[in-house]
């Protein structure tokens, strides 16, 4: 199972999972005809695209997979879980400026994964986690206090040192990847924020920051 990062931040977000039999896509904030490059246009393989929230970066081309898969959207219609091929999705709050949810999946291939994005904090602990991705949107070292944006920054988005306490507190000796997501283009530093994020876990699991064009080898085994 691999993570395939197709956008993350602002002009727009889509990660796929993809097995060489299924794809579940997390987020709707880049044209479908990217996604069917990402697959080599097999998109009979998608079983299941999830949105977090009705902001354009992530849920803009939401309408282009009707009649293909599920869209699956909490914010609109909340279901305790949802079942896609052999991915299993639990949706939980966040804090934006708008109803906003992250994802909680489980998956055989990876064990299970938390996804977070556009929230201040993350109130919840999940045990034994295998991956994370997690917003790191500004560092207060870093953040442009003159800014015309700052306060939507800080009211809908994860700090660097947030996220930090995030991942040092679900870290675990299971854990196999962190990806920082959604880091902004003009209030962070990818080399800091992975320097920092690296220094933060203590049971070796991989960092990286999420770029368009990013692969992870998500899969448990050997392991």
């Amino acid at each position: 199972m691999k993570l395939k990062v197709l956008g993350s931040g602002s002009s727009g977000n889509c990660y796929i999972l993809e097995s060489d039999t299924e794809a579940l896509i997390i987020e709707a904030g880049v044209p479908f005809k990217e996604v069917k490059v990402a697959l080599e246009f097999n998109v009979r393989k998608i079983v299941g695209v999830v949105v977090g929230h009705c902001h354009k970066d992530h849920s803009g081309f939401a309408d282009q997979y009707k009649g293909i898969c599920p869209v699956y959207k909490p914010y609109e219609v909340m279901t305790p879980n949802e079942r896609f091929g052999s991915f299993y999705v639990k949706a939980f709050p966040l804090v934006h400026d708008v109803e906003c949810y992250g994802f909680f999946v489980q998956n055989p291939d990876i064990g299970s994964l938390v996804y977070a994005s556009d929230t201040e904090y993350i109130k919840y602990r999940f045990k034994n986690l295998n991956h994370i991705l997690v917003e790191a949107n500004y560092s207060d070292d870093v953040i442009d206090n003159e800014a015309v944006n700052r306060e939507h920054v800080l009211r809908g988005h994860m700090s660097l040192q947030t996220a930090l306490g995030f991942i040092s507190t679900n870290d675990n000796p299971a854990l196999r990847n962190v990806v920082l997501i959604h880091l902004s283009a003009s209030n962070s530093d990818a080399d800091l924020f992975l320097r920092k994020t690296k220094n933060t876990v203590k049971y070796g699991a991989d960092c990286c920051i999420a770029e368009k064009g990013l692969e992870v080898d998500l899969s448990l085994c050997p392991f």
